[in-house]
């Protein structure tokens, strides 16, 4: 059978699109929206973290009926540059067709990423081959292929946060020397990281500094303002207070971290985003300087 297809031009960058259409928060809220529960499954418990291989998606409403998508990273879809994982299929014995396959393409253009969601019915009695002809239901296909390519465009348009972790002590702030990507090791900047779908600016750096430096904190206020990285996309710096100050630092990510006072601030090679906060910085050690 033609394929039912769905078409949407997204104004983000393709790798910035794929890693959208990965994430499972995409597709439950794509449910959602038309009305449907969706659960995922055989995962390892983190609610926006990328689909893999084998996670199921069991979705169940009264216009959408109730049927699985099953994540199937097809190595043959991975060696084509336009086709992107996850490819899924959808089966479920309780809606009106056998099985289907849902195939996302993406496509690089000038003007973004286009977006193609070819949806195939595959019919597996007669019975389902006559609901295949019943207008209604090809409506409500592409009513979800054109949900999902609005809510990833949505997604798209989100402004991505970073979250810098200033650790305040004694007087003090922690600094840590980037060890990669080759073009910014030797470079200094406050510890943190991107802000996950769904997670709060607190969680994400306490996440980040948990993973990067082995320490747990006290996420306290922003300090100074947003700083711009880019197209939808910019720094935050938040205050951070070790909750265990006698426990030794351990970078993982970074090859070396030290403790600046505020008139030691100059003397390393910040990053760009970082050098921007450091009259900031050096306001809030003045005022807390104790803690």
């Amino acid at each position: 059978m033609i394929p039912l297809r769905a078409t949407m031009l997204i104004d983000a960058p393709v790798e910035q699109v794929c890693a959208i259409l990965a994430r499972s928060d995409i597709w439950t809220r794509t449910a959602r929206a038309l009305g449907a529960r969706a659960q995922v499954t055989g995962r390892d418990g983190a609610s926006f973290a990328p689909l893999a291989d084998g996670d199921r998606i069991a979705i169940t409403g009264p216009r959408t009926g109730s049927f699985t998508v099953v994540v199937d990273l097809d190595p043959v879809a991975q060696d084509d540059s336009r086709l992107i994982p996850p490819l899924l299929r959808l089966t479920g014995p309780s809606g009106p067709v056998g099985a289907a396959t849902i195939r996302l393409f993406v496509a690089d253009t000038p003007a973004g990423a286009l977006v193609t969601v070819d949806v195939d019915l595959q019919p597996g009695s007669r019975r389902a081959r006559f609901l295949l002809a019943w207008p209604n239901l090809r409506r409500r296909v592409l009513r979800g292929e054109q949900t999902l390519l609005g809510i990833a465009a949505l997604a798209a348009d989100e402004v991505q946060v970073v979250v810098a972790g200033a650790i305040v002590a004694g007087g003090r702030v922690l600094a840590a020397r980037r060890s990669a990507p080759a073009s910014l090791a030797g470079r200094w900047e406050l510890p943190g990281g991107k802000v996950d779908p769904g997670e709060s600016d607190a969680a994400a750096l306490t996440r980040e500094l948990r993973e990067e430096l082995g320490v747990e904190v006290e996420v306290g206020e922003q300090i100074g303002p947003d700083v711009a990285l880019g197209p939808r996309r910019v720094l935050r710096c938040l205050r951070a207070r070790l909750l265990d100050p006698t426990r030794p630092i351990e970078p993982t990510e970074h090859d070396q971290v030290r403790w600046l006072t505020a008139d030691e601030l100059d003397e390393p090679d910040w990053l760009d985003a970082d050098d921007e906060l450091l009259p900031h910085l050096r306001t809030a050690l003045a005022a807390r300087g104790h803690d």
